[in-house]
């Protein structure tokens, strides 16, 4: 069965966001008054997660459940995701809810010529809530100067903000993905250029949630899959 939007929520141990990301999802589009789908990911999560999202699947018609076994990293969770989604425009949203489900209705208009929409938290117009550390302000700065424009050549404000919608001709760049860490989202970026797939940068409120896991002494594995990316095409 088909329908208009596949909502996918990576979740890895994210027992106290899980019900109110897939709730305020509902009530957003529900309001959009087309039939979707929420597909929450559990990546191995080692805490109540899946007991919380099993409960929401058997009072959210819209919601399923799929599993990982084992932590595979947000870009697996969300690779699985895309293959389950059946929707015409299939969006990849976190669960700590940083980018509001609300910001689609702003993407709705951009999907009529886009294949692709992308949230950034830099481009003109991005409002930040919640601001993160200095530190990591900083870091995800040298990483789109040095990794994302000047290695991997493109041209985005932000590629890691976890606020993304495709048309479901795309589902197929999701097929050849290496990176299932940091990396994702770029190498997500690099194929669908090469493919010349079109993408817009739209701007989004965004606020800083649960820290992520990666740290500087990860930076050496981040080059290493960059260069891995970067020969691949």
């Amino acid at each position: 069965m088909s329908c208009a939007y596949s909502v996918i929520i990576p979740a890895y141990n994210e027992e106290k966001t899980i019900s109110r990301a897939v709730h305020e999802t509902v009530r957003v589009f529900d309001a959009l008054h087309a039939p979707y789908e929420i597909i929450v990911v559990d990546d191995g999560s080692t805490d109540r997660t899946v007991a919380a999202a099993e409960r929401l699947a058997r009072s959210v018609p819209q919601m399923v459940l799929v599993r990982h076994a084992r932590n595979l990293g947000k870009g697996a969770a969300v690779r699985t995701g895309v293959e389950r989604a059946v929707g015409e425009v299939f969006l990849f949203l976190d669960a700590d809810l940083a980018t509001r489900p609300s910001e689609f209705r702003n993407f709705i208009p951009a999907m009529r010529t886009a294949d692709i929409v992308i949230g950034s938290r830099t481009a003109r117009g991005a409002v930040i809530a919640r601001r993160q550390p200095a530190y990591r302000v900083l870091a995800g700065k040298l990483f789109n100067l040095l990794a994302v424009r000047w290695y991997l050549g493109l041209p985005f404000h932000d590629t890691q903000c976890g606020f993304k919608a495709f048309r479901k001709k795309t589902k197929l760049l999701f097929r050849d993905m290496t990176s299932s860490g940091w990396a994702f989202d770029a190498e997500l970026l690099a194929r669908a250029r090469k493919a010349r797939f079109k993408i817009t940068e739209l701007p989004v409120e965004w606020r800083h949630g649960r820290e992520s896991q990666v740290h500087l002494r990860d930076a050496l594995q981040i080059m290493k899959e960059l260069r891995k990316i970067k020969m691949a095409l």
